[in-house]
């Protein structure tokens, strides 16, 4: 019996990477979905309609449920080809479902948006290493309960904003979607570093496309700030252009 489980161990450890190639592994497959994403983008905000929102609710709720039947299914996580048809799937989905949002822009500030979405998750990312470096850090499961706590309170904040209102609820909203988009960066990382003695290179495609997905969710967030400003702006200047048409004939 121990000599079973003696080779049984063996067995997994012929599959196990190390700390070093793993975290190289996953920012490379996160490149490569970032550069994939980006073309994709500049072409919807250069060519795309306007009013798409349905299809951005539709693909980000498909790609929801893809995730969810990912996590629970071994074969779509480890079984080749199929846990790169589902990751691109899913990808896709998201992908697509942001370029729906920000083809309301137009592609410089697209690119914008982009670039700082990316240098927030840089920054997070470069913190993790401090972190992981450390003595000490928080318990990475509780910063992740933490993080779906923010994204359920994201959603409560939305409803209530029907029904009471007031102008910041949405400002509110964006930033609890931030922050808990980017805590759960943090308990990712940190969870990966936790276990990894047991971690496969077949876990670096789906640990990237996570934080593929808080990258979007961060855009996203910077994005519907960025409308907000850019609206209140043009309300403001629009008022404005008003009063001075009207001063004068008084």
């Amino acid at each position: 019996m121990n000599i079973n489980l003696f080779n049984m161990s063996d067995d997994r450890c012929l599959f196990c990477v190390s700390a070093r190639s793993f975290v190289k592994t996953t920012l490379h497959v996160d490149l490569y979905l970032l550069m994939f994403a980006i073309p994709q983008w500049m072409l919807l905000a250069l060519f795309a309609t306007k009013d798409h929102l349905l299809h951005t609710l539709i693909c980000f709720i498909g790609s929801l449920i893809l995730l969810s039947a990912i996590q629970k299914s071994s074969a779509l996580k480890y079984n080749w080809p199929w846990n790169w048809l589902a990751i691109g799937c899913c990808y896709e989905l998201v992908t697509l479902g942001l370029g729906t949002l920000l083809m309301y822009t137009d592609f410089q500030q697209t690119m914008i948006l982009v670039a700082v979405a990316l240098l927030i998750c840089g920054f997070v990312l470069a913190l993790c290493f401090f972190i992981v470096n450390g003595y000490h850090f928080l318990n990475p499961y509780g910063l992740a309960g933490l993080a779906i706590l923010g994204f359920i309170q994201v959603t409560v904040i939305m409803a209530v904003s029907t029904v009471f209102y007031w102008q910041l609820w949405t400002d509110l909203a964006m930033l609890v979607l931030l922050i808990s988009a980017l805590t759960m960066m943090v308990s990712l990382v940190l969870i990966s570093f936790h276990n990894h003695e047991v971690l496969i290179r077949d876990d670096a495609l789906l640990v990237a496309f996570v934080l593929y997905v808080n990258y979007v969710l961060v855009l996203m967030a910077c994005f519907i700030c960025y409308q907000r400003v850019d609206n209140s702006f043009a309300s403001r200047s629009k008022s404005g252009r008003k009063a001075a048409v009207v001063s004068p004939s008084a």
